[in-house]
């Protein structure tokens, strides 16, 4: 029922990134290069409100609840309570669409169903927070993946590589203080000056208490970074640490917002970024990669190549 996510979007003008065709058209890519056949196709669900509290407050719940019968004035004067958010009435259940879709695969991946698998979902979720919503994210739906794989499956030990223009401060706030949960994040920062602005975007933020050394945040102060500068930090920071301590799951919430790709230069050799976490995950237990990008046709390439790993 991937098509329902298409529903959520945004009655704001100004809005005109988080929309409906990011998903799509990349459903669409997947289906122009027959890859949707080679694939283990997962059902989604909804996300029950027990699940999605495992992160979010009752209070935040029932907010996001309520906008499914609100108008459009009432909607934009809750989106405004918020960073960069924009309700629509059909907002909650594609939110819940999304982590429910997102939990079935862990089902599947952690099930021995498959050794990994990428999802298509919206809205997206590394921004949102306990009791807010932020950066078009509603629902933190990696964050609950992780929460809800520990609970389950009694896992101990995940990595959460976010690989996104922007910090996913959401999930580096709900395990800053938990070291069962290895938070890593490359992204703009620019002295914060890029939005999220935010202090615990740099690299000195590295988790608190008993998680103190299980946040890593990798904050890139110049734009224009190549493919050498990625590639050193994939090899000589995240590689070594992911494979001295022995995960048992590992997620990739690749929540790109398509418009802003550009601004990581990965034109000129997308493949070469690309193809390190696929090979992760093919060799590793078990591997999510979450809204991944299917604009290049080098990346497409590169999931047939590796489809059924």
């Amino acid at each position: 029922c991937w098509e329902a996510l298409l529903h959520h979007s945004d009655l704001h003008p100004a809005c005109k990134i988080e929309v409906p065709e990011r998903l799509s058209s990349c459903y669409g890519r997947l289906q122009h290069y027959n890859l949707i056949e080679r694939c283990i196709l997962v059902s989604a669900r909804e996300g029950t409100e027990s699940e999605i509290m495992l992160i979010h407050s009752m209070d935040y719940v029932g907010i996001v609840k309520s906008t499914e019968k609100m108008e459009k004035e009432e909607l934009q004067r809750v989106s405004a309570e918020y960073d960069a958010v924009y309700f629509h009435q059909t907002t909650y259940r594609c939110a819940k669409l999304a982590v429910g879709a997102t939990l079935q695969l862990v089902d599947a991946v952690l099930s021995g169903k498959a050794h990994n698998g990428l999802t298509l979902i919206r809205p997206p979720g590394h921004h949102s927070q306990r009791s807010a919503a932020n950066g078009f994210c509603i629902f933190n739906n990696v964050a609950i993946a992780a929460k809800y794989a520990q609970r389950k499956y009694g896992l101990q030990r995940i990595l959460i590589v976010d690989w996104d223009v922007h910090h996913g401060q959401g999930i580096q706030y709900a395990f800053e203080d938990d070291p069962s949960v290895l938070y890593f994040s490359w992204h703009r920062f620019e002295h914060q000056k890029f939005w999220p602005w935010l202090s615990e975007s740099n690299y000195d933020a590295v988790g608190q208490g008993k998680g103190r050394g299980f946040t890593i945040n990798v904050p890139w102060n110049q734009v224009g970074m190549g493919n050498s500068d990625y590639l050193a930090v994939f090899l000589h920071v995240l590689l070594p640490i992911a494979f001295e301590v022995t995960f048992e799951f590992w997620t990739f919430p690749h929540e790109l917002h398509f418009i802003l790709w550009p601004v990581l230069l990965l034109r000129e050799s997308h493949d070469h970024y690309t193809a390190f976490p696929i090979e992760f995950a093919c060799q590793r237990q078990a591997g999510i990669i979450a809204n991944n990008d299917l604009h290049d046709p080098r990346m497409v390439q590169l999931l047939k190549t590796h489809a059924g790993c």
